[in-house]
């Protein structure tokens, strides 16, 4: 059943759309001696932190507040909005042809994914949305990363993004008992991270035209907004706390 309320958060590149320069950029798993998976294990400790935060913990025990869960849901409407115009920059300064018809691409992909908040969410534009710091700061990096660097290193900052949700769901998989209220959540983001083979795909065919020691320095950081953004998740009522 297709899930109106909550889709897949997907921004894969269809794959009829993989053609021309791009026509060798596939969705298949990396191989095993991909620069990607170098990045990730060397991050593996930082996964493994995302899956005990009490966001996800409260996911596996159905016993997340509603609150928290929707107070994500926003902050992730300003962080795709604003990874969608991350793109949309780095096609400015193009590597090459191919990074920037795969850019476009992604920023095509962004679009349709965000028109979920505009219907659902009712949110309209990034500017709409008061960000936490945390990702806040996460969306800023990336923003720096995309109007200041070469493409390949785009690639690396957004790899966390693309990979790690998928990888969440199908480590939480069996957890998640049928009918419990989150349920929804993983059978959404579980499966195969096609949107992440492919970016890791073509960060491999550009690995000797950069530095691996900065890419793998801006992928861990990446990594670690990201769990900065799951741990501050459930921690609205600091909010509230009197000064």
């Amino acid at each position: 059943m297709k899930r109106y309320y909550y889709p897949k958060r997907d921004f894969s590149i269809p794959e009829s759309l993989l053609t021309g320069y791009l026509s060798n950029v596939i969705g298949d798993r990396p191989s095993d001696d991909a620069l990607f998976w170098e990045m990730w294990n060397e991050c593996q400790s930082i996964a493994d932190a995302v899956l005990q935060t009490d966001y996800f913990k409260g996911i596996v025990n159905a016993n997340l507040h509603p609150a928290a869960f929707g107070s994500l849901m926003v902050q992730d409407a300003y962080y795709c909005m604003k990874g969608r115009d991350d793109y949309s920059a780095a096609v400015t300064h193009a590597l090459d042809d191919k990074c920037k018809e795969f850019m476009q691409r992604k920023v095509d992909s962004y679009d349709n994914y965000n028109v979920y908040y505009h219907k659902t969410w009712h949110i309209r534009e990034a500017q709409s949305i008061i960000p936490g710091k945390e990702i806040k700061d996460y969306a800023d990096y990336e923003a720096y990363v995309a109007g200041n660097l070469e493409s390949p290193y785009v690639f690396c900052v957004m790899l966390p993004c693309e990979y790690l949700w998928n990888w969440v769901a199908n480590q939480i998989d069996d957890s998640v008992p049928a009918g419990t209220i989150y349920r929804f959540w993983v059978d959404s983001n579980r499966g195969e991270p096609t949107g992440g083979y492919q970016m890791a795909n073509i960060l491999e065919d550009y690995r000797s035209q950069i530095n691996e020691s900065k890419a793998k320095e801006i992928f861990k950081k990446a990594m670690n907004y990201e769990l900065e953004v799951f741990t501050a998740s459930t921690k609205i009522d600091k909010l509230w706390e009197k000064k």
